[in-house]
């Protein structure tokens, strides 16, 4: 097996299901391949994608599950990622929520994408030459609400799979949500000003992966200088200033909170 083989391959010979390839490729050089394989869902993998230069090295294919009928919400997954691959040159990393502010998928709660390891294990998961050496990986992705992306953030992929009941359950883009309501991750770190001490929140932004607040007062020469930040966690962000605390279980990313007075009452201006 020559080393420009291996990645289609694998493919080919994934989950011991017969390839059908898709006419349409992403981006104009990667393919799409389904697989029907016995005992587990549709998946939909790229092949080429393993040609896109990444800044780390690695070379990776992606994988998507779906129910039957759903294989273009997977295909609007993939290209998103291999947009994100060609662009930016980053290999998606696993375990990390990548969240959208809006849904990407029309009529769908589906805005974020989670690589977890496959149900197969490293067999599908890891790329192999004839000798045995790693060549790369198949990147599964999941497609999840935001608040499933949050709960994610803050407690991992197999909690949210014992909240949902499997992982089958997860496949559906159509579902509603396993979890209520977004949110802010638990462990999220909170930028703020140091004018905080003597003045309440104004704006407070969640930008997906952490909170950043400013009280209104600070001006330009004031925020340029770094010795006026700080580093708060999210309980004691919610300790001190617990009206907040609405927006902050119900953010989603690129939101910022207008508060006006400290009823709790907040007006979203979206970025």
């Amino acid at each position: 097996m020559t080393e420009s083989a291996v990645f289609p391959e694998h493919v080919f010979d994934a989950l011991g299901a017969r390839p059908i390839m898709h006419s349409d490729p992403i981006g104009g050089a990667v393919r799409m391949v389904e697989k029907q394989p016995d005992g587990g869902p549709i998946t939909m993998l790229t092949l080429g994608a393993s040609r896109l230069a990444t800044d780390s090295g690695e070379s990776v294919e992606l994988a998507v599950e779906v129910v039957d009928g759903q294989q273009g919400a997977a295909r609007v997954a993939l290209a998103i990622v291999c947009d994100d691959l060609a662009m930016n040159r980053r290999v998606p990393p696993v375990g990390t929520p990548w969240r959208n502010s809006e849904p990407f998928l029309r009529g769908t709660e589906i805005s974020a994408i989670l690589v977890t390891p496959s149900r197969w294990g490293a067999k599908f998961d890891e790329v192999r030459s004839g000798k045995g050496d790693l060549m790369g990986h198949v990147r599964t992705l999941r497609l999840l609400t935001d608040a499933e992306a949050a709960f994610v953030a803050s407690n991992g992929w197999e909690r949210l799979c014992e909240k949902a009941g499997s992982v089958d359950a997860l496949l559906d883009v159509t579902r509603e949500s396993v979890v209520v309501s977004g949110g802010v991750p638990d462990n999220a770190p909170v930028f703020l000003t140091k004018l905080h001490g003597e003045h309440p929140p104004r704006w407070v932004t969640f930008t997906g992966a952490n909170l950043q607040s400013v009280t209104g007062l600070e001006s330009e020469q004031y925020m340029d200088d770094a010795s006026n930040h700080e580093v708060w966690s999210t309980g004691s962000f919610l300790g001190r200033y617990p009206w907040v605390g609405g927006f902050i279980r119900a953010a989603r990313p690129g939101q910022t909170a207008l508060f006006s007075d400290d009823s709790g009452e907040y007006v979203i201006e979206d970025d």
